[in-house]
Protein backbone atom coordinates (compact mmCIF):
# COMPACT_ATOMS: atom_id res chain seq x y z
CA UNK A 1 0.00 0.00 0.00
CA UNK A 2 1.36 3.13 -0.51
CA UNK A 3 1.78 5.99 2.02
CA UNK A 4 -1.10 8.40 0.24
CA UNK A 5 -3.12 5.32 0.48
CA UNK A 6 -2.33 4.55 4.19
CA UNK A 7 -2.81 8.22 5.26
CA UNK A 8 -6.44 8.10 3.60
CA UNK A 9 -7.22 4.89 5.42
CA UNK A 10 -6.08 6.58 9.16
CA UNK A 11 -8.13 9.82 7.75
CA UNK A 12 -11.42 7.80 7.23
CA UNK A 13 -10.52 5.72 10.01
CA UNK A 14 -10.04 8.52 12.62
CA UNK A 15 -13.45 10.21 11.33
CA UNK A 16 -15.22 6.94 11.42
CA UNK A 17 -13.91 5.97 14.94
CA UNK A 18 -15.75 5.66 18.31
CA UNK A 19 -14.00 8.13 20.74
CA UNK A 20 -14.59 6.42 23.72
CA UNK A 21 -12.21 6.43 26.56
CA UNK A 22 -11.21 2.65 26.88
CA UNK A 23 -9.05 0.94 29.07
CA UNK A 24 -5.45 0.00 27.89
CA UNK A 25 -5.63 -3.54 27.37
CA UNK A 26 -1.66 -3.86 25.30
CA UNK A 27 1.26 -5.85 26.78
CA UNK A 28 3.41 -3.10 28.40
CA UNK A 29 3.62 0.45 28.04
CA UNK A 30 5.77 1.36 24.88
CA UNK A 31 8.98 3.43 24.81
CA UNK A 32 8.97 6.74 23.32
CA UNK A 33 12.26 8.80 22.74
CA UNK A 34 13.36 11.27 19.72
CA UNK A 35 13.48 14.43 18.98
CA UNK A 36 11.04 17.56 19.43
CA UNK A 37 10.60 20.56 17.24
CA UNK A 38 13.40 22.12 18.49
CA UNK A 39 15.79 19.18 18.17
CA UNK A 40 15.62 18.72 22.08
CA UNK A 41 15.92 14.62 22.92
CA UNK A 42 12.78 13.55 24.55
CA UNK A 43 11.92 10.58 26.50
CA UNK A 44 9.61 9.19 28.14
CA UNK A 45 11.23 7.48 30.68
CA UNK A 46 11.98 11.42 31.93
CA UNK A 47 8.43 11.44 32.84
CA UNK A 48 7.98 9.70 35.54
CA UNK A 49 6.09 10.88 38.47
CA UNK A 50 3.88 13.14 36.29
CA UNK A 51 1.09 11.70 34.16
CA UNK A 52 1.47 11.62 30.81
CA UNK A 53 -0.83 12.31 27.70
CA UNK A 54 0.56 10.65 24.31
CA UNK A 55 -0.92 12.00 21.53
CA UNK A 56 -0.91 11.24 17.77
CA UNK A 57 -1.96 13.01 15.56
CA UNK A 58 -0.95 14.79 11.77
CA UNK A 59 -1.29 18.26 10.19
CA UNK A 60 -4.14 16.31 7.09
CA UNK A 61 -5.91 14.92 9.82
CA UNK A 62 -8.93 16.97 10.44
CA UNK A 63 -10.10 15.40 13.76
CA UNK A 64 -6.89 15.96 14.98
CA UNK A 65 -7.09 19.53 13.88
CA UNK A 66 -10.17 19.82 16.24
CA UNK A 67 -8.52 17.95 19.49
CA UNK A 68 -5.31 20.08 19.29
CA UNK A 69 -7.38 23.23 20.18
CA UNK A 70 -8.44 21.01 23.55
CA UNK A 71 -4.94 19.72 23.82
CA UNK A 72 -3.84 23.30 24.34
CA UNK A 73 -6.36 24.10 26.26
CA UNK A 74 -5.78 21.16 29.05
CA UNK A 75 -2.35 21.44 29.10
CA UNK A 76 -2.63 25.69 30.49
CA UNK A 77 -5.25 24.35 32.64
CA UNK A 78 -2.80 21.77 34.50
CA UNK A 79 0.33 24.20 34.12
CA UNK A 80 1.96 23.82 37.58
CA UNK A 81 0.52 20.14 38.19
CA UNK A 82 2.56 16.91 37.53
CA UNK A 83 1.10 16.35 34.06
CA UNK A 84 3.20 16.53 30.60
CA UNK A 85 1.49 16.09 27.52
CA UNK A 86 3.58 14.77 24.32
CA UNK A 87 1.96 15.13 21.07
CA UNK A 88 3.55 12.94 18.28
CA UNK A 89 3.85 14.04 14.28
CA UNK A 90 2.90 10.69 12.47
CA UNK A 91 5.87 11.41 9.81
CA UNK A 92 5.92 14.84 8.96
CA UNK A 93 8.35 17.32 8.03
CA UNK A 94 9.47 20.02 10.81
CA UNK A 95 8.69 23.10 8.23
CA UNK A 96 5.34 21.63 7.29
CA UNK A 97 4.55 21.12 11.68
CA UNK A 98 5.99 24.35 12.41
CA UNK A 99 3.53 26.31 9.68
CA UNK A 100 0.24 24.55 10.80
CA UNK A 101 0.76 25.00 14.44
CA UNK A 102 1.71 28.83 13.87
CA UNK A 103 -1.79 28.75 11.39
CA UNK A 104 -3.83 26.92 13.82
CA UNK A 105 -2.51 29.24 17.05
CA UNK A 106 -1.56 26.28 18.64
CA UNK A 107 1.72 25.69 20.65
CA UNK A 108 2.01 22.06 22.14
CA UNK A 109 5.34 20.23 22.09
CA UNK A 110 5.81 17.98 19.38
CA UNK A 111 7.84 14.80 19.01
CA UNK A 112 9.15 14.17 15.68
CA UNK A 113 8.01 10.52 14.18
CA UNK A 114 9.52 10.93 10.69
CA UNK A 115 10.19 6.91 10.27
CA UNK A 116 6.48 6.27 12.67
CA UNK A 117 8.62 3.48 14.40
CA UNK A 118 7.16 5.04 17.58
CA UNK A 119 3.17 4.64 16.04
CA UNK A 120 4.00 1.19 14.91
CA UNK A 121 5.33 0.37 18.80
CA UNK A 122 2.28 2.09 20.45
CA UNK A 123 -0.21 0.18 18.06
CA UNK A 124 -1.38 3.73 16.11
CA UNK A 125 -3.69 1.97 13.82
CA UNK A 126 -5.59 5.79 13.05
CA UNK A 127 -5.94 9.18 13.55
CA UNK A 128 -6.06 10.80 16.21
CA UNK A 129 -4.90 8.25 18.53
CA UNK A 130 -4.03 9.26 22.43
CA UNK A 131 -2.88 6.97 25.40
CA UNK A 132 -3.02 7.95 29.17
CA UNK A 133 -0.21 6.88 31.44
CA UNK A 134 -0.02 6.86 34.88
CA UNK A 135 2.28 8.94 37.03
CA UNK A 136 4.50 5.29 37.22
CA UNK A 137 4.42 5.19 33.24
CA UNK A 138 2.03 2.62 32.99
CA UNK A 139 -0.28 3.09 30.00
CA UNK A 140 -4.02 2.78 31.72
CA UNK A 141 -5.89 3.99 28.70
CA UNK A 142 -5.98 5.13 24.80
CA UNK A 143 -8.58 6.73 23.12
CA UNK A 144 -8.99 6.89 18.85
CA UNK A 145 -10.61 9.64 17.77
CA UNK A 146 -11.29 13.15 18.49
CA UNK A 147 -11.97 14.06 22.08
CA UNK A 148 -12.58 16.80 24.30
CA UNK A 149 -10.17 16.81 27.06
CA UNK A 150 -11.16 19.37 28.87
CA UNK A 151 -14.71 17.76 29.71
CA UNK A 152 -16.27 14.42 30.27
CA UNK A 153 -14.84 11.01 31.02
CA UNK A 154 -11.43 11.62 29.36
CA UNK A 155 -11.65 14.91 31.29
CA UNK A 156 -12.07 12.39 34.52
CA UNK A 157 -9.66 9.96 33.81
CA UNK A 158 -7.23 12.69 33.56
CA UNK A 159 -8.28 14.31 36.70
CA UNK A 160 -8.45 10.83 38.62
CA UNK A 161 -5.01 9.96 37.24
CA UNK A 162 -3.52 13.13 38.91
CA UNK A 163 -5.51 12.41 42.06
CA UNK A 164 -3.56 8.98 42.46
CA UNK A 165 -0.45 10.58 41.60
CA UNK A 166 -0.82 12.88 44.17
CA UNK A 167 -1.48 10.35 47.23
CA UNK A 168 1.69 8.02 46.04
CA UNK A 169 3.35 11.77 46.82
CA UNK A 170 6.37 10.14 49.56
CA UNK A 171 5.79 11.04 52.87
CA UNK A 172 7.70 13.87 54.37
CA UNK A 173 10.81 12.19 56.35
CA UNK A 174 9.81 11.45 60.11
CA UNK A 175 12.85 14.14 61.26
CA UNK A 176 10.27 16.74 59.32
CA UNK A 177 6.70 15.64 60.12
CA UNK A 178 7.36 16.14 63.81
CA UNK A 179 7.60 19.48 63.53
Amino acid sequence: MSWAAAALALVVAGEAADPTLRPWTGRGTPSLSGADLDGRKVDLAGYRGRVVLVHFWATWCEPCQEELHSLARLRSRLRGRPFELLSVNFGEGEARIRDFLKAQSVDLPVLLDPDLRAAQAWGVGGLPMTFLLDASGRARFSVFGASDWTDGKCAKALEGLLAEAAARKPAPPASEARH
